[in-house]
């Protein structure tokens, strides 16, 4: 009789256990979690513990499942409001799988990487442990927060690529830009960098860089509004630029300029062309597109080298890039 009440104690013991840890929901309740199990700043953090491996990732299975979406305690790891993502799937690191971490941070973080410090460190490197080091390879200066990671290459961080790893300039995001960037055939002006057209961030993280407004916003610096004489407009619906100085959106004043006998009229102006983003190589841009050969309102002129031959040479091949849409008028 004894030996049966033993066993149906020990039974009934086993089941108010188990009974207890399916009902339970907070982890740090657990009974086999320490109350500060869930602290960051605690010695018995349970990150810590698996980054030491002092925690196995599968004794966290034991009680969570395989998939890490509950098993017998019925707490998902993803879904108690800790891990968005972690731990990781299998090949997470590896971009050409199905689920690797890049296409992770872009479609459900926004393409926001930071809270890939609260494991890997504020400096990307691991917490101390190789193994989870991300400059292993985002070995640029800045890291993961190098512009190239998300934008651009090797060259230079605008596209292509683009965000959606397009490359062809019909697309929008993609479009003129390396024509802008590469010492064009006509310019390699100041504003030949990416705030021409952009606000440009010092940091990855500064307010407005990684936010909800969709596209890159576009913010014409001063030499393409003449110094601020000019409204230029960008339409991203037609992918269209206008009234832009560097394409010939100016008027050049008579009563301003020190080459009065230059004129016709009063002022010297260009053709002030809406130029097409995504029709890169169309023949938009060649001499003589953006202003005439002369001018409107220029005297007549049979070549441009004689008054403009630190610019050009007798066959109208730009031969100083620099002084070539500056925003000055270079004489002689």
């Amino acid at each position: 009789m004894k030996k049966l009440i033993s066993i149906s104690g020990t039974i009934l013991l086993i089941f108010v256990v188990l009974h207890g840890c399916l009902e339970e929901k907070d982890p740090a309740a657990i009974s086999t979690h320490p109350t500060d199990w869930n602290a960051k700043q605690s010695a018995n953090f349970h990150g810590d513990a698996v980054l030491t491996k002092s925690l196995s990732l599968e004794s966290c299975q034991s009680c969570h499942g395989e998939d890490y979406l509950g098993g017998t305690s019925e707490i998902s790891c993803y879904s108690s409001g800790c891990h968005a993502v972690y731990p990781h799937p299998e090949n997470f690191g590896d971009v050409a799988s199905e689920t690797p971490h890049n296409k992770f941070i872009a479609e459900m973080a926004n393409w926001d990487i930071l809270s890939c410090q609260s494991c890997h460190g504020a400096d990307y490197a691991g917490n101390g442990f190789q193994e989870k080091n991300c400059l292993t390879c985002h070995n640029k200066a800045d890291g993961p927060e190098d512009c190239s990671t998300c934008h651009g290459g090797d060259v230079n961080s605008a596209p292509p690529v683009d965000l959606a790893k397009n490359t062809n300039a019909s697309v929008r995001e993609v479009g003129a830009h390396q024509e802008h960037l590469l010492g064009s055939t006509w310019s390699t002006f100041d504003g030949h960098s990416c705030n021409s057209c952009h606000l440009v961030p010092q940091n990855y993280s500064d307010a407005g860089h990684i936010d909800d407004s969709p596209g890159a916003e576009i913010i014409f610096n001063s030499l393409a509004t003449n110094g601020g004489e000019l409204h230029a407009l960008w339409s991203r619906s037609d992918a269209t630029c206008a009234s832009v100085y560097c394409h010939g959106s100016f008027e050049f004043r008579k009563e301003d300029s020190a080459y009065e006998w230059a004129y016709t009229d009063s002022v010297i102006s260009g053709n002030d062309p809406s130029l097409f983003w995504i029709s890169v190589g169309t023949g938009q841009a060649f001499c003589g597109s953006c202003h005439g050969l002369p001018p409107a309102g220029h005297i007549p002129a049979q070549t441009c080298h004689s008054c403009h031959s630190s610019v050009v040479d007798e066959n109208l091949n730009i031969i100083n890039k620099y002084l070539h849409i500056n925003g000055k008028i270079d004489v002689y």
